[in-house]
């Protein structure tokens, strides 16, 4: 738990290449605790240049050193939501986006909210990846299933990226730009 704690005072002021090593002491010292996972994937998300650089790989293999690390969390800690979509949250970063990946990893977190404004949190994940994969009318059924005012200020903002991406392919006949809307979310630290 030291460890772990030491990667995240690195993670959030100090060096992130601390954090990365510390993580890996305090799996090395407990690999069963998803939680150290879960922090180390989000660190190597979160910083991608400094993992490029002090692992030595590349921008797609950071993104896979990041899933493989959720993997592991999510072995520890199979029901744990707010885990399940930082998880599919990932998927955000990697370009091209992979599309089925994404809907499937939300599919998941789907299956794991326990509230209905989780759920219709997952749905706006949903009408966002549609959107992005060309997929207009599905994204605005997903957009649709969302009634709770929690999420009236997003849903309204994906509304409207949907209207213009609808509205660029019409005028364009062009293939929707797979770029997440700029107030697409990364994951946060868990202490």
């Amino acid at each position: 738990a030291v460890w772990n704690q030491l990667a995240n005072l690195h993670g959030h002021t100090g060096d992130p290449k601390l954090a990365f090593d510390y993580y890996a002491k305090a799996i090395e010292l407990d690999p069963t605790e998803s939680v150290y996972y879960h922090n180390f994937g989000t660190t190597v998300y979160l910083f991608r240049k400094d993992a490029m650089e002090h692992y030595g790989i590349t921008e797609l293999q950071v993104f896979e050193k990041a899933l493989d690390l959720y993997a592991k969390a999510m072995q520890h800690d199979p029901t744990n939501f707010l885990l399940a979509a930082d998880v599919a949250q990932t998927y955000y970063g990697i370009r091209p986006l992979r599309t089925d990946d994404a809907l499937r990893s939300w599919t998941n977190a789907l299956s794991l909210a326990q509230t209905e404004i989780d759920r219709e949190g997952v749905y706006i994940h949903f009408a966002r990846i549609k959107l992005l994969a060309g997929r207009f009318d599905e994204a605005r059924a997903h957009l649709n299933a969302v009634t709770n005012e929690a999420h009236a200020v997003l849903k309204d903002r994906v509304a409207k990226s949907l209207e213009q991406h609808m509205h660029d392919a019409q005028n364009t006949n062009a293939p929707p730009a797979e770029s997440p809307p700029s107030d697409a979310a990364t994951p946060a630290n868990k202490d």
